[in-house]
């Protein structure tokens, strides 16, 4: 068993005694978030003693995984503190009331500065948080630190140039996926039950699937998206967590409108899922077929999951976008950090930087035939929806490759966007929008987590969610651990 944490409240304040239950560390990292906030409204629990084991856990954690940009000692347990004497005083503010939680360092966060994995950026505390951050902290959740992402999150791995490489806790050799890279190495450690992530191509979903947690990409617009990014309208907000029940919570904590973010929305139509949903099976995406060690563990997962729904083969009616990505990527990231560049290219990652000459390369007319072709393929993938309510495939065609590394042997280092080649099954979800969520569906070989995705239509979160936590269920029973091996 792990270490145990105790609290009894008021030892170090002088307040009246209440004996909070001992918590053993590893029960800790087995917990939801939702799971954690009922017992602390309850009384059972403490949220410093909750606190105590995050931070615990993180610092253990960290000097193997590097997740954090920062940990917020002093300010989780302040808050952590005032939680508490809310929770005593019957003031509990949500279901995260007293949980920890960790936030991606791109977005602000009040009172602490914003770096975005670059050494461009200044330690000017932000004077508002995020609007993801500011609704889960009104739903009484504690943030324990800011966790890492490459370069203003341009990738589809680990490393930046201000906190260097971040590693995948099942395996330090191995990437944890990018660019929520932080946020799913932390949660995947046991540290916090929750994470924040943004996913404009895979950046949620890759890290969910290669740390073997939970990772949602709603749709575009459902969850605001403020400051506002060179790629708006690819860019999506979305948690990361260790049960699908929590990703739900933090989802209906977190959507809605944001007037500081105009494709934000409200939108909840019906939640319910048809008893045995048509669900498209697609086993090849866009026809790039898994690795082996993928298709063995998807093909078990299919097993689990066939009483539960009735698949039925598909193959998607489009080709792989990788030109329309491209295009709207290399423009954005390119154009928009181009007097950044100018200025600091010596700093910035050469990879970020090489993008404001690629750019130099398209057209205007290039851009309005790639948002043409961006309009077929989202009818194309609309018109999936006719025929079936869910769309289930492997959310990556491989597993983690060498934290080093931007590419996975053979993989195409000098392509444009080197990221973009090995994740054909997320990005496109980016261009047309749609909900997607990845779910862990087992380890492979070496013990390598894989990820199943579950797509919806357009403004189908909720039966995305609900199907989710179907498959997750089905699952239990092959999947060896929620959380990896502890150090």
């Amino acid at each position: 068993m792990g270490r145990t944490v105790r609290r009894r409240l008021g030892e170090a304040r002088g307040v009246a005694m209440t004996r909070f239950a001992t918590l053993d560390l590893d029960q800790y990292r087995a917990a939801g978030g939702l799971e954690l906030g009922r017992r602390v409204a309850s009384g059972e629990l403490s949220p410093v003693q909750l606190a105590e084991c995050a931070l615990h856990l993180a610092s253990e954690a960290e000097p193997r995984i590097n997740a954090y940009a920062a940990l917020l000692t002093e300010r989780a347990l302040r808050d952590a503190a005032e939680r508490e004497a809310e929770a005593r005083a019957g003031q509990v503010r949500g279901p995260l009331h007293g949980v920890p939680i960790a936030i991606k360092d791109n977005m602000p966060y009040q009172g602490e500065p914003t770096w975005k994995g670059s050494r461009t950026t200044t330690d000017t505390p932000a004077g508002t948080s995020a609007p993801m951050v500011s609704r889960l902290l009104g739903a009484g959740a504690v943030v324990i630190g800011r966790t890492t992402t490459p370069e203003f999150g341009w990738k589809g791995t680990g490393s930046s140039p201000r906190t260097g490489i971040t590693r995948n806790p099942w395996n330090p050799a191995w990437n944890p996926g990018g660019s929520s890279a932080g946020s799913g190495a932390t949660v995947a450690s046991g540290a916090v039950p929750i994470a924040t992530g943004t996913d404009a191509g895979g950046s949620v979903r890759i890290p969910a699937a290669f740390c073997g947690v939970v990772g949602m990409k709603p749709t575009l617009g459902a969850i605001p998206v403020w400051p506002g990014t060179v790629n708006e309208s690819l860019s999506h907000a979305g948690p990361i967590t260790r049960s699908v029940e929590d990703a739900a919570a933090v989802f209906d904590l977190v959507r809605g409108p944001d007037p500081r973010d105009p494709q934000s929305y409200w939108s909840r139509p019906p939640a319910s899922v048809p008893d045995r949903p048509r669900v498209g099976l697609v086993r090849a995406p866009f026809g790039i077929e898994p690795s082996g060690a993928v298709e063995s563990v998807f093909a078990d997962a299919l097993a689990l999951l066939a009483p539960v729904t009735d698949l039925h083969e598909t193959k998607l009616p489009a080709p792989l976008p990788r030109e329309v990505f491209e295009a709207l990527w290399v423009t954005g990231r390119g154009l928009g950090f181009r007097h950044l560049v100018a200025e600091h290219a010596d700093i910035m990652d050469p990879g970020l930087a090489r993008l404001a000459t690629l750019a130099e390369e398209y057209s205007l007319a290039d851009y309005y035939d790639a948002l043409a072709r961006r309009r077929e393929f989202n009818a194309a993938m609309s018109r999936v929806f006719t025929d079936f309510d869910l769309l289930l495939m492997p959310t990556m065609p491989i597993t983690a490759f060498a934290a080093e590394a931007e590419v996975p042997p053979g993989g195409e280092a000098g392509a444009p966007l080197p990221w973009i080649t090995w994740t054909p099954y997320t990005y496109p979800f980016n261009i047309s929008g749609q909900p997607a969520i990845s779910v862990p569906c087992g380890l492979g070989a070496g013990k390598a987590p894989a990820g199943l995705q579950i797509v919806g239509p357009w403004a189908g979160d909720d039966a995305v969610l609900a199907f989710a936590a179907r498959c997750e269920r089905a699952l239990a029973a092959g999947n060896e651990a929620t959380v990896a091996p502890r150090w």
